[in-house]
């Protein structure tokens, strides 16, 4: 049988612990307002402000960095729509010729598998680029008002055949829209193309 000694410490050890740690735990909730506040995060200055917490992407196998669309300062819009529609007709027919002659020189179209593709918002992935070496200045033409992403021309190829697109600000008639399965194109109300060969 147990000394009445040893009996007293198995019991009250435990029993001490869990009151030292509910005391623990009560102090620091007094102290502490009742809430959780993070350290703030690494270079914020002043009061920590919670951030939403953004889980990690995977990161796919040679990725490479976002590419920034080229500059297209655009100082002062000149025209009206109905000339700057104009030369959006034109710069098309200036790239359709750039794209048949490649073709002629190389055998085939700038293929971008199938897909629409800003005609050279992005230097280092729009195939459309490679065109300006074809072009009168080596330039390739940019929308009338600037920003390629949103008003420029694309341009779409599987190699054998090609098309080329450009947005008119003027109202066209439907038998004049292009038809298309891109779903950004299809937010372009007047919508032409060019479909070669």
């Amino acid at each position: 049988m147990a000394s009445p000694r040893t009996l007293r410490w198995t019991v009250i050890a435990p029993v001490a612990m869990v009151v030292v740690a509910l005391l623990a735990i009560v102090w620091l909730d007094a102290t502490k307002g009742g809430e959780a506040k993070p350290a703030p995060p690494i270079g914020s200055i002043g009061t920590p402000v919670r951030q939403a917490y953004v889980a990690p992407t995977v990161t796919p196998i040679g990725f490479q960095a976002t590419p920034k669309p080229r500059s297209t300062v655009v100082i002062g819009v000149k025209g009206n729509p109905t000339e700057r529609d104009a030369k959006r007709r034109s710069d098309v027919l200036i790239l359709v010729d750039a794209a048949n002659r490649l073709r002629a020189r190389d055998g085939s179209y700038l293929t971008t598998g199938g897909n629409v593709q800003t005609v050279c918002a992005f230097q280092n992935l729009d195939v459309g680029c490679k065109l300006k070496d074809l072009i009168v200045g080596n330039v390739v033409p940019l929308d009338p008002l600037g920003d390629t992403v949103k008003n420029g021309y694309w341009y779409s190829s599987d190699g054998q055949t090609a098309k080329v697109y450009a947005a008119l600000e003027g109202d066209l008639p439907a038998d004049q829209k292009c038809p298309t399965t891109d779903l950004e194109l299809k937010k372009k109300p007047n919508l032409i193309c060019v479909t070669m060969p």
